[in-house]
Parts: structure tokens; sequence; C-alpha cells
């Protein structure tokens, strides 16, 4: 039998399932009345690295500063996928130049990946807007 995953809880469940026997909550409904933005965040909480490498991405197009701190918080909570946290980097250094950015790179460069410590310091030393901020 094929399955799928709820969005909301992450349980596992059957294809074609109207409410998530886990949480409770008719899938369809929350996809309709949720904003694609919203649901990519939540995404970022996906215990599946390719469903959070998807959402990920698709930030990195969505062009929305706010972004920066859960894609942070993302790459923090997965300290050991540094693939991960090389995507989060990229994907913050595409939001516009905020304080959440400064923030989310500055956090980053403490993260337990070298690489990425690394990337998140040269994204922040890259920026004039940044390094003035």
């Amino acid at each position: 039998m094929n399955h799928h995953y709820c969005p909301l809880c992450f349980a596992e469940i059957p294809i074609g399932v109207e409410n998530c026997p886990a949480c409770g909550r008719n899938i369809e409904a929350w996809e309709r009345q949720t904003p694609y933005y919203d649901r990519l965040i939540w995404a970022l909480k996906n215990p599946h690295s390719e469903v959070r490498m998807g959402a990920i991405l698709s930030l990195a197009n969505q062009n929305h500063a706010e972004a920066a701190g859960p894609l942070a918080e993302c790459a923090m909570s997965y300290p050991v996928d540094v693939i991960q946290g090389l995507a989060v980097i990229r994907a913050i250094k595409n939001v516009p130049d905020s304080p959440e950015k400064v923030s989310a790179l500055q956090g980053l460069s403490h993260h337990a990946a070298h690489a990425v410590r690394v990337a998140a310091e040269e994204a922040l030393n890259t920026s004039t807007s940044l390094r003035l901020a």
C-alpha cells in the first residue's frame, strides 16, 4: 500500500485520506486555505530531508526577508546535514537585505558544520549593505 505524510503533523497516512488519522485535520482544506509561502515555512520542519530541501529551494525564489529566520532555524535543527545547511545559506543570500537576514547569517556563523559557518561569514562579509547594518 502506498503512503504519504500529513503536511501538518508529518504522520504517515494512506493516499487519499481526507482527514489525518493522527491529528484529525482536513488535509485538503488546510492546503487550500494556507498560502503557499506559509506551507513552505511549515515544510522546513518536515522530518524528511527531501521535503525540507524542496522548501528551501522554493523559499530561495520567494523574495521574503522574513524567511531568513525560519531557514536558519531549519539549518540549525539538522546540523549534520551540511548540504542542506549550504542550501539554506544560498537561499538566505537571495532574500532582500534586512535585519532578519543579518540575524540569520550571524546565527549560522555558529553552526556545527565548519562549511556552513564559513559560508555564513562570507555572506555577511560580501554584502556592503549588511556590513553597514
